[in-house]
């Protein structure tokens, strides 16, 4: 309001810089917000997939609604890692324990980890209506509140868009890329299993693709980096949830989590978009309809 009095409390022009040290708070913060409404979410659905019977059985025991929920819980698994791993580094970093490289790590991981958890929360809460039929729909219910309460993850400190574009302004500023992915490279490596040598194969096969889409991007210019910056970030997000699962599995080698890392790995972890002057064109014309 105009005439408010205000205390400068840094210097001047440098409000944004000061407030940005908030955002390493506020973006792990709604990074593990997702993963409980998540995880709230299929308690429900599990739940009821128990009790409701249909065509002579529970819902359960009907294979591809016990796939609809399987689904969901790889979701939660990955969403999980995800978020806490950078959990992990924020405390390691508050703490001055950690490296230069982990400190990059943060800065990289941060907006990757908060922008695609909250894309699955809204995926799975979305799923989670579903599993009730009309009920799901009915407002007495409760349940809409779950979609609701999933929308705002994706809106609130930064936009999918905003936060992709963030993550390639800390590929410029620092070699966090480079620390990334020689990080996954050691950690897949690492993994001898037999059980799970192809979500290591999977793993750096993906690198491989993210790596060389890079110089590429380097080379066409700043309106490919910008168009690709959300698939490049869900390749991040995807590649690091898959590393995470592929270490969990080695570390706890139940059936559980052997097959969760099994499934995310088999999915496309680098959904790469090779966006030259002819894909942006087409988008131009799509977007007229």
């Amino acid at each position: 309001m105009e005439g408010t009095t205000a205390q400068l409390v840094g210097g001047a022009g440098d409000g944004v810089r000061k407030i940005a040290t908030l955002f390493n708070v506020t973006r792990v913060y709604n990074a593990v917000a997702a993963v409980a409404g998540m995880r709230r979410a299929i308690a429900l659905a599990s739940d009821y997939a128990r009790r409701r019977h249909a065509f002579g059985k529970p819902l359960i025991e009907h294979p591809l609604h016990l796939e609809t929920l399987a689904d969901m819980q790889l979701e939660l698994r990955a969403a999980f890692l995800l978020a806490f791993r950078v959990v992990e580094l924020v405390g390691r970093d508050e703490c001055g324990e950690a490296t230069d490289a982990e400190s990059r790590l943060l800065r990289f991981l941060i907006p990757v980890a908060k922008l695609y958890t909250a894309k699955q929360a809204i995926a799975v809460a979305s799923e989670t209506l579903e599993t009730f039929g009309g009920a799901g729909y009915v407002e007495d219910t409760g349940l809409p509140r779950l979609l609701r309460d999933a929308q705002v993850l994706s809106i609130w400190e930064g936009t999918t868009n905003i936060l992709s574009l963030d993550a390639l302004r800390a590929m410029e500023r620092s070699d966090a890329l480079a620390v990334w992915t020689g990080d996954v490279r050691r950690r897949a490596s690492a993994v001898k299993m037999p059980e799970l040598a192809s979500c290591s194969e999977q793993i750096l096969n993906a690198l491989k693709r993210i790596e060389d889409y890079v110089v590429r991007a380097a080379r066409e210019g700043s309106e490919f980096q910008q168009t690709g910056a959300r698939a490049f970030a869900y390749a991040i997000a995807r590649t690091e949830a898959a590393t995470l699962l592929t270490e969990l599995a080695r570390a706890t080698p139940d059936r559980a989590a052997v097959a969760s890392a099994q499934r995310w790995c088999a999915r496309d972890l680098a959904p790469l978009i090779h966006a030259d002057s002819k894909h942006r064109s087409d988008s131009a014309v799509l977007e007229t309809g």
